[in-house]
């Protein structure tokens, strides 16, 4: 059974969605370069690359220093620092720590995990199954630990919550419980705290790398899990870098050359500010303009980023395509959201250098990609509905009606699409594909297909009327936050959980909203102060885009 593959073309821009809701702004407020001349290094053999990373002055108050972004500012305001202020777990690990204290007689100040988090810090984090960033290392720079430890390896002897379990290279590892089931492991060496989230890397055949590796951040050697990213703590500001392998769910090896993005925000105390920067390997460049000319005007976000093509050669394989016709597709490719569609049917955008050649193949590959079996239809050779083909004014029209859940058409519909009575679910996408000259554009929803060909013959508005230069992508507040209102209503269980409904309409709604307060924005990349002809970083600005 082949599904409908749809996950690979919204990927190119999950990333790119995730850092607009971080760091919207038109540009900073004071020019404060951030530091790029961190050598980039290669993890050793068995670590795995952090998804994220943090490098900060004082830990404690990154929070503060965030909501000094503009977008931070105005849709999550100060409600989301006073949450994690008094998350529980936070609130659990200083009433584990306050009882251990006062039973042992120990002298612990009030605010003492402030007062520890106030201090240099670097912190890398890994997902976890449920995809948050649940796995972290943390190493905490303090000149004053010795008398921690002391009542520390005290308490240890006794307590039930805090006690030794195992070694770091004959440094006693420490484990504390706290809110229940929840844990944490520590240890300390001359003036550096490292802190683990669980203990499952010193386990199995990645235990001898994880312990090399934390012997070092126990010393005052560069940290080689924000090396591999060119990061380190500065005092005028934190850095906060987030993969793209991350960001896009897997689907990064889409768009290798794009590694990772990157936010500088200035300390508290220093000037206002920030910046972005995304990591590109060699000298990446790329234009989307070309590709904002086919797209139908009114998006709510577009993204675009360097394609290696190659790695569909497997798909076209199977297919029995020739690999080596994606040779002739242009080197970037683009995916735009609208308001008046949803957030599973995305408008692909891309360009080939040979039309004719893409046309020849493009229907074997639709017909071999696009479908699933639908129960209507018994014959196991003809289980999906047939491909529709046309040609609308001289282009090619590729469509094929898939039963879906979360479709956006109903097979009961006057207008539904031929045979649309035969699919399994009540409703579907008529998954569509067009090519128009140097053209092309894919969609689960065939009426941003139409429209886009429309684009084509100059009877539509491109999104390109909107931009000048260079632009890599474009956000539009307004239609953005109707798009992410349609799509939290429509997730919400309604009368069956009123509790949800209520509080995702009273809490959330209001942030989503606050979005559409922005002005339109075009993404463009600019030349940094790092001059690197592998790994580098290119400054990200927010401009208008007009």
């Amino acid at each position: 059974m082949k599904k409908i593959q749809t996950k690979w073309l919204v990927a190119v821009a999950l990333g790119g969605l995730t850092v607009a809701g971080a760091f919207w702004a038109l540009k900073p407020a004071t020019e404060i370069p951030p530091k790029l001349d961190t050598p980039i290094i290669a993890l050793p053999a068995g670590l795995a690359v952090p998804d994220l990373v943090v490098a900060t002055p004082n830990l404690a108050a990154l929070p503060a220093a965030l909501l000094k972004v503009p977008f931070f500012k105005q849709v999550f305001t100060e409600d989301a620092v006073d949450y994690y202020e008094h998350h529980p777990d936070k609130l659990g690990l200083e009433g584990a720590l306050r009882r251990i204290a006062f039973e042992h007689e120990l002298n612990l100040q009030d605010h003492f995990i402030h007062a520890l988090l106030s201090e240099p810090a670097e912190m890398a984090m890994w997902k976890s199954d449920d995809g948050r960033p649940g796995h972290w290392v943390l190493r905490i720079e303090k000149n004053n630990f010795a008398s921690l430890l002391s009542w520390i390896a005290k308490a240890a002897l006794s307590d039930t919550q805090l006690s030794v379990d195992g070694s770091i290279n004959k440094i006693p590892l420490y484990k504390l419980q706290f809110g229940g089931d929840d844990a944490l492991w520590f240890f300390s060496q001359n003036n550096k705290l490292v802190v683990l989230s669980d203990k499952s890397w010193l386990e199995g055949k990645q235990a001898a790398a994880w312990t090399k590796l934390l012997v070092k951040l126990a010393s005052d050697t560069p940290n080689p899990l924000l090396q591999h990213y060119g990061v380190q703590a500065a005092s005028s500001g934190h850095a906060v870098v987030a993969n793209m392998r991350y960001l896009s769910f897997g689907y990064q090896s889409l768009f290798g050359n794009v590694k990772a993005v990157r936010m500088d925000i200035a300390a508290a105390d220093k000037q206002t500010g920030w910046f972005s920067h995304i990591l590109l390997n060699q000298q990446t460049r790329w234009d989307g303009m070309p590709l904002w000319q086919s797209a139908p005007d009114g998006a709510a976000l577009c993204l675009s980023a360097p394609v290696d093509w190659k790695t569909l050669a497997p798909v076209s394989k199977k297919a029995n395509i020739p690999a080596d016709w994606l040779a002739q597709l242009e080197p970037a490719a683009g995916v735009c959201w609208y308001p008046d569609s949803s957030l599973y049917s995305p408008l692909l955008l891309a360009q080939t250098k040979k039309p004719e050649q893409f046309a020849k193949h493009a229907p074997q590959l639709f017909d071999w990609l696009i479908g699933a079996s639908e129960a209507g239809l018994r014959d196991e050779e003809h289980a999906r509905l047939p491909v529709r083909k046309s040609k609308k004014d001289g282009g090619l029209l590729l469509q094929r009606a898939v039963s879906a859940n979360d479709g956006n058409l109903s097979k009961d519909a006057k207008d539904a699409a031929p045979g649309a009575d035969k699919i399994t679910s009540g409703r579907y996408f008529d998954v569509s594909m067009a090519q128009s000259g140097a053209s092309i554009v894919f969609s689960p929803d065939r009426k941003l297909v139409t429209t886009a060909m429309d684009v084509q013959k100059k009877r539509y508005a491109a999104l390109a009327d909107r931009m000048e230069g260079p632009k890599q992508g474009y956000i539009a507040p307004e239609a953005l936050s109707q798009l992410l209102q349609k799509a939290t209503m429509a997730t919400l269980p309604g009368e069956s959980q009123p509790l949800m409904q209520s509080a995702a309409v009273t809490y959330l709604l209001p942030h989503i909203k606050a979005i559409a307060e922005f002005p339109d924005t075009g993404l463009q990349l600019s030349p940094s102060s790092d001059q690197r002809k592998d790994q580098h970083w290119e400054r990200l600005e927010w401009r208008k885009p007009k």
